[in-house]
Order: C-alpha cells, then sequence, then structure tokens
C-alpha cells in the first residue's frame, strides 16, 4: 500500500526533495524503520532531481516527509500500521495535499478502527457513536489545528515554530531558519565547528541571536529524535 503523491516519478519543481536519511530526520522516524517502510511499499521514492553535474538522483517529496511524521504521530497513539496508512491515504484522499484544508479533519479511534471526518460536515458529532455510546475518541486534533497557518505544523514542533521553517519551494524543503534561506544545519554545522553563536551572527548579522540559538536547539532536537 503506497502513499506517496505520485506513481510515476516527477521532475524536483516545489515539491520539496529529500533523501531517505532526510525524511527520516525530519519527520523523526528513525532510519531503521523508514526502510522497512519503503520495503514493505508504504512509501517510494518518485521525486526526481537533477545536480549541476547532470547526475539524477531520487527522492521524497515534502507531502510524503509529512504522511511519515503523521503515521509516526498516529503510532505513537497506538494506532497500527496498517490503520495509520489507511488515515494517511483517506486524509488524501478527502483533503489533498497537506495544508490549510487539513485543519478540518477530525481523526477517530478505537485501537480497531479508525475514522476521518471533515469538521465542516454538517452530520458529524463530536464523538463517533455506536447506539449512542461512545466508542471512539479523537486524536491530534489539537496537530491539525495548526495546519491552517502552517503547512508544516506537523514536522515542526511548536518550541521551534518561531525561529524555524519548511518551505517545499525554498532549500529543497530543508529546514531554514524562519524568514531566511539559511539552513538550520549550517548553523549545526558552524557550531559543530566549534564556532560560537556570536561567530556564526557576524557571519549572519540579518539574523537576531535569538533565531541562531533556537535553529540550533531543533538541530539537536532532530538528533536526539533519530536515536529514538
Amino acid at each position: 500500500m503506497t502513499i506517496e503523491l505520485a506513481t510515476k516519478t516527477t521532475k524536483h519543481k516545489s515539491l520539496g526533495f529529500y533523501t531517505t536519511a532526510e525524511a527520516s530526520r525530519i519527520a523523526q522516524v528513525s532510519l531503521t524503520t523508514v526502510n522497512a517502510w519503503k520495503r514493505n511499499g508504504i512509501i517510494i521514492p518518485s521525486v526526481k532531481w537533477i545536480d549541476e553535474t547532470n547526475k539524477e538522483h531520487l527522492g521524497h517529496t515534502f507531502e510524503v516527509v509529512v504522511y511519515l511524521r503523521l503515521i509516526r504521530m498516529l503510532r505513537q497513539k497506538g494506532v497500527t500500521l496498517h490503520n495509520s496508512v489507511i488515515v494517511v491515504k483517506r486524509l488524501k484522499d478527502r483533503f489533498g495535499y497537506p495544508g490549510k484544508k487539513w485543519a478540518n479533519a477530525s481523526i477517530f479511534t478505537d485501537g480497531q478502527e479508525v475514522f476521518v471526518y471533515d469538521k465542516n460536515d454538517p452530520f458529524k458529532t463530536t464523538d463517533v457513536t455506536k447506539k449512542h455510546q461512545r466508542v471512539a475518541e479523537e486524536i491530534l486534533g489539537d496537530d491539525f489545528i495548526k495546519l491552517r497557518d502552517r503547512a508544516d505544523a506537523l514536522l515542526v514542533p511548536i518550541m521551534f515554530m518561531e525561529n524555524v521553517e519548511i518551505d517545499p519551494s525554498i532549500q529543497n524543503g530543508l529546514p531554514i531558519i524562519r524568514d531566511t534561506k539559511i539552513l538550520t544545519s549550517m548553523v549545526h554545522y558552524l557550531v559543530n565547528q566549534n564556532y560560537s553563536s556570536a561567530d556564526i551572527q557576524d557571519m549572519y548579522p540579518f539574523i537576531p541571536l535569538s533565531k541562531i540559538l533556537g535553529a540550533e536547539e531543533y538541530e539537536v532536537f532532530l538528533d536526539r529524535a533519530s536515536l529514538n
């Protein structure tokens, strides 16, 4: 069961481009798990990027990185892998590309079944009932509301949103310092080369120190998340 945006390989435009390792890290899913999902056909590389030497590379889109993150979030809520993929497919079919429309989605689970509703549906109740008894609880509601404002809301934890953003049309969709085109990974690289935050700000005087520090905190967070 695949959840890739396209069944045919597409040229990289503004879809974002992520290697499997980059997709794994940003989605906060271990590389071992992502590779297993690839083997099982849950995801497939389908976006093509041609570098300056005219060499072709296959990778994943921004959309699929969001799907990876969502599956991980659902699994953490106790939803089976099979049902997590079903949720993603239903969201994709009903609400399209991850973004503002997804803020209207409601996901319910009873551990055995999953239900995806549109909050604007006049026939939707506040919960799922059977014979007038509640049988399922809504999950991930607050996470989806944030999608009204940011398409990367499922990828960037709320504590980093002020300083970090992910836009598939900028830097191939890799994390950047918000309102700039500077990769957060560049800050992380410089810190690992023993540059101080003050040194880094001297290199990028147009970036507030708070954002440089926030970018490094985000990268450290991803390093730790990749170990889980």
